[in-house]
């Protein structure tokens, strides 16, 4: 029996279930007057954007990444503050032996902050990973994390992203079946939740399949005999990136075996980057970042994919996770033929010539700007086109581009089933479909289901955008006294005989708890 049980859709839960929101550990530390760590002496002289320390201080105190340092000596008192830990290492050459924390935010002068000049580091976080305090900032950061399930469950509610993989939904519609007086739509879908903050995918039941209305969509079929399965799947965003998505045992791979319902449900795993079964991100490449971030765009920030669902076994089902027609800029193309891509607008053309970056062909219009191409187990990415030929050309698997005169080009474009054709439908109060988002009511005009029930079913991602200060110090006092109760922490709490004593703090914080939170609990109404 499998150790992990999938109904086909995954079950509604946090974006990011890992994602620390409502507080910080520090937000904690200061609620309960706790201070920073201890300074420690510098084992070596600093350099303009690094300091050293002990292996025995590093352990006892805790450094981190992201962690926020100060730096002063004799020679400069006053020092520098709020810098930036960006990477921890071993010393080298002349100071090895030691613990190198690299930094950002200032440049020190590197002659005032040597070992002569007594200089001190000092961690300002008050909860850290190290062994000198009970309490670590992993333990704080885990309390965190149960008490945003725990307020979310309570208020129906969430003040972070969550992820609806499916619900389904009864179509809501007025006699005659027509616009009327006061109202521009035909019928109405009350979501679960409010504060929709995307809709990801849109299903509407036409009698015998669903219309996608709401996202671009591509059907990948695995075939009942997958031990013979081979090569790659390759997906590209619409920016000339491409995301190899190959058969294999590793994390990063899906697994083409045993069955068809068990290899779709595999690849939409990978796609999903599912942890629950240790799937790890596949990252684009040429790699890329959103704005405000450093991290690398993977597919699974992307791409949505669901397995097994009421579409059929063996069937998966992978969706841009751009709205609407902007997923129409994505790509998708398979190495190997037993696999069947449908649900999309595909394209060929004739390779005429072929240099290191260049397909020369007769005409490029049905393929998007810039995405991945394949030949046979060859796959091409390309960054631009024109009326007849595809710039900025790379290999991804397989040959090189200029062995591909004379050969076949072929592409898949992800595709939204919009009324009259993506050319005309869309998302928009005269269009297809739009939305209240506070109130998370879809409204449809000339897009609209069958008259049965569950005949709507939609993916989206719920919760405010701002962390309500509200929720933010209910949290705060929530996890103090969790921390508070769980051991003695009187050693670390300051209390003297003029201050109030834990106990009751304790019931005091309840208190404060109780008399906000009811506020916040949404009441849901069933008619």
């Amino acid at each position: 029996m499998p150790q992990v049980f999938s109904p086909g859709e995954a079950e509604t839960r946090p974006l990011d279930p890992t994602e620390v929101v409502y507080t910080t550990a520090q937000k904690v530390a200061d609620l309960l007057d706790l201070g920073p760590q201890e300074a420690v002496l510098m084992s070596k002289d600093a350099d303009s954007d690094a300091v050293y320390i002990t292996g025995t201080d590093y352990r006892n105190i805790g450094f981190s990444v992201g962690d926020k340092i100060r730096v002063y000596s004799d020679a400069d008192p006053l020092g520098e503050e709020d810098l930036t830990i960006t990477a921890i290492g071993k010393g080298t050459s002349t100071k090895a032996g030691s613990v190198k924390i690299t930094f950002s935010g200032a440049t020190l002068t590197a002659s005032d902050f040597e070992v002569a000049d007594n200089g001190y580091v000092q961690n300002q976080a008050s909860f850290t990973n190290g062994s000198t305090r009970g309490i670590t900032k992993k333990k704080v950061d885990d309390v965190i994390l149960r008490m945003q399930d725990h307020i979310d469950n309570l208020t129906h509610n969430a003040w972070r992203p969550y992820l609806v993989s499916a619900e389904y939904i009864n179509f809501d519609t007025y006699k005659p079946y027509r616009r009327r007086y006061y109202t521009d739509y035909v019928g109405t879908t009350p979501l679960l939740f409010r504060n929709v903050q995307q809709i990801l995918r849109l299903e509407l039941w036409q009698g015998s399949d669903y219309r996608e209305v709401g996202a671009a969509e591509a059907r990948i079929t695995i075939p009942d005999s997958v031990r013979s399965l081979s090569g790659s799947i390759v997906v590209s965003p619409g920016n000339g990136s491409a995301g190899v998505l190959t058969i294999g045992s590793g994390t990063a791979n899906w697994r083409a075996d045993f069955d068809k319902i068990t290899t779709a449900q595999n690849l939409a795993d990978l796609i999903n980057k599912e942890d629950r079964v240790g799937k790890t991100a596949v990252e684009f490449s040429p790699a890329f970042t959103l704005e405000g971030s450093t991290s690398n765009v993977a597919v699974h920030n992307e791409f949505f994919a669901t397995a097994n669902s009421d579409l059929g076994s063996g069937i998966v089902k992978i969706t841009s996770m751009r709205g609407t027609k902007a997923g129409e800029t994505c790509s998708i193309v398979t190495t190997d033929s037993n696999i069947d891509i449908s649900q999309t607008s595909s394209a060929t053309a004739v390779v005429s010539n072929a240099t290191t970056s260049v397909l020369t062909v007769d005409s490029t219009s049905a393929f998007v700007d810039a995405g991945v191409l394949s030949v046979g187990d060859t796959v091409i990415s390309y960054t631009s086109k024109t009326a007849t030929t595809f710039t900025g050309c790379a290999s991804v698997i397989g040959s090189s581009v200029d062995d591909l005169t004379g050969l076949t080009v072929t592409q898949h474009k992800l595709q939204v089933d919009l009324q009259g054709g993506s050319s005309s439908g869309d998302r928009g109060r005269l269009r297809d479909w739009w939305m209240d988002p506070e109130m998370g009511i879809i409204y449809f005009n000339n897009s609209y289901p069958f008259f049965e029930w569950n005949a709507v079913k939609v993916s989206y991602i719920y919760g405010e955008r701002y962390v309500d200060k509200g929720i933010e110090d209910i949290t705060t006092k929530m996890v103090a006294i969790d921390l508070l109760m769980n051991d003695d922490r009187s050693v670390l709490i300051p209390e003297g005989t003029q201050n109030v004593d834990l106990g009751a703090k304790i019931q005091l914080y309840r208190a404060d708890i109780d008399k906000v939170f009811g506020r916040y609990v949404e009441v849901v109404t069933f008619e």
